[in-house]
């Protein structure tokens, strides 16, 4: 299947490229036509190509599931990488406890401090302090 997907490209026109990726595709094709798979060619296409795109040990642990059971339908590869995702987000859910229970995300704590009487620090009169004639002269 890799060998079918990664099919040379054709830069320019030429009779001489075009004959030979004619050739691998044909061989190629004859090769898949071969193994008489019981499952739909396009599932198997579509299952490699979802695996093409996880990562390397997500690779790896299908492939050791794979070899006991050979070739296998979509809906199965797709039912792997559920279970990998939910076992991770499980994972991850156990090292980062909620502090939100019902959204899950964390807010951080804000604090807000508000001055409620309005006597002068300086000289103590009922004023704020940007209004004190004392304290503009000293400054």
């Amino acid at each position: 299947m890799k060998s079918l997907l990664s099919l040379s490209v054709i830069n320019k026109e030429s009779a001489t490229d075009l004959r030979s990726l004619i050739n691998q595709f044909q061989s190629n094709l004859n090769a898949i036509k071969a193994l008489d798979l019981s499952i739909p060619l396009h599932e198997v296409l579509l299952s490699h190509i979802l695996l093409e795109h996880v990562d390397e040990a997500t690779r790896k642990q299908w492939e050791m599931k794979a070899v006991s059971q050979g070739i296998t339908e979509l809906e199965t590869v797709v039912k792997f990488l559920e279970r990998k995702c939910q076992a991770l987000e499980q994972i991850h859910a156990n090292q980062h406890p909620r502090n939100n229970s019902s959204t899950g995300i964390s807010k951080p704590t804000k604090h807000a401090y508000v001055a409620t009487h309005s006597s002068c620090v300086s000289c103590r009169g009922n004023h704020p302090l940007y209004r004190c004639k004392q304290f503009r002269k000293a400054c």
